[in-house]
């Protein structure tokens, strides 16, 4: 078994563009957490947390903290999509991992945008 992992590693270490990627996407997780934390307000107030366009009200509030989970999702994109990519590395897909982490930084940057406009309403 360590044999197993330390010769994927090896292997993932030998391209470049895919140690970038995942460099890229553990970087841009990390970003996307602290850009949260720095832009997290703690209020009494209740604050808009989730928008939809169904429902009788558009902006549905609860507390603040409830913005602490997009952090968590940040943790979840940095850990779990790495470990997809290497895991599809490892069995031959190189080019399905390249398109995963492009992919998974598509995801990211989609995030930030709908997290910005969430913590623009959420702190007026």
């Amino acid at each position: 078994m360590k044999n197993i992992a330390l010769q994927s590693i090896k292997n993932i270490l030998s391209d470049r563009l895919l140690v970038g990627l995942i460099v890229a996407v553990i970087t841009g997780a990390v970003a996307y957490s602290i850009f949260v934390i720095l832009s997290l307000q703690p209020s009494d107030l209740q604050v808009a947390v989730h928008y939809t366009a169904f429902g009788e009200t558009n902006f549905y509030r609860d507390k603040w903290y409830y913005l602490l989970s997009f952090i968590g999702f940040g943790a979840v994109i940095a850990f779990v999509h790495t470990a997809l990519i290497v895991k599809l590395f490892s069995q031959g897909n190189r080019q399905l991992a390249i398109a995963f982490a492009g992919l998974s930084l598509l995801i990211l940057f989609i995030a930030t945008i709908i997290t910005l406009s969430i913590l623009k309403i959420a702190f007026l």
